[in-house]
């Protein structure tokens, strides 16, 4: 699944139009809780997860911008502030530390599994998730939320994506294959307006671009791609 989304234009400055930053957090946390309460609740789905992802754009009545994200799991996203990669999430693996030393407080096991070449905690890869009842509280559903002042000179692209991207990439080779194909040639006629008709298209098609390079490096899981554009195509 690829998608992708233009946030650079201007939607106003009426400050009731906006929600305050505390009160996207409050939606965000409310949202993640809701789905984690209603998939636990339902027996048929005990054995069933998944990771969780998201990133708002909150917008002052004085324009300035600020991202929030919130992630359960190892699903990530990343942005790209002139050509760097940020990451805008923490990927919820048993192996990492803040993840390692909760689980282990908990007197839980974290495996190595030989095979997949993965951390493993109740036969997971990862050590949060909405979902996965037979497993809680090991794996934990609790959203992790963070929030990033948006730079409008350098900031240029959010992506969000699934660990089948991650598999295959860091998130610094990401930003760099995006700026890449950006860069390169333009093919287009000799009308008024073709080379920009032409870049918007590249961007359109920017998150398909990134899952197949993907699928071309061998990401044996499912890859799933969301960008969100920060910056106009002609700046």
């Amino acid at each position: 699944y690829e998608s992708d989304h233009d946030e650079s234009g201007n939607h106003g400055n009426n400050s009731a139009s906006y929600p305050t930053i505390p009160s996207q957090v409050a939606a965000f946390r409310l949202a993640f809780d809701e789905v984690e309460k209603e998939v636990c609740m339902n027996e048929d789905l005990q054995y069933q997860g998944s990771t969780a992802v998201a990133v708002s754009v909150h917008e002052d009545a004085d324009g300035t911008r600020t991202l929030l994200s919130a992630n359960v799991g190892d699903s990530r996203a990343i942005l790209s502030r002139r050509g760097r990669a940020i990451d805008l999430t923490r990927d919820h693996k048993p192996n990492d530390e803040r993840e390692k030393a909760r689980i282990l407080g908990m007197g839980e096991h974290i495996e190595w599994d030989h095979y997949c070449k993965v951390h493993r905690v109740r036969n997971l890869s990862l050590s949060r998730a909405i979902g996965d009842r037979f497993a809680k509280p090991a794996v934990s559903g609790e959203v992790e939320i963070k929030r990033f002042p948006v730079v409008e000179d350098a900031d240029e692209f959010i992506l969000l994506a699934s660990d089948g991207l991650w598999d295959v990439m860091s998130s610094q080779e990401v930003v760099s294959f995006v700026h890449k194909r950006l860069d390169a040639p333009l093919k287009f006629g000799n009308q008024t307006g073709d080379a920009q008709r032409a870049m918007s298209a590249r961007r359109r098609n920017m998150s398909r671009f990134v899952a197949n390079e993907a699928l071309k490096r061998g990401s044996g899981d499912n890859v799933c791609v969301v960008m969100v554009w920060l910056k106009d195509a002609n700046k």
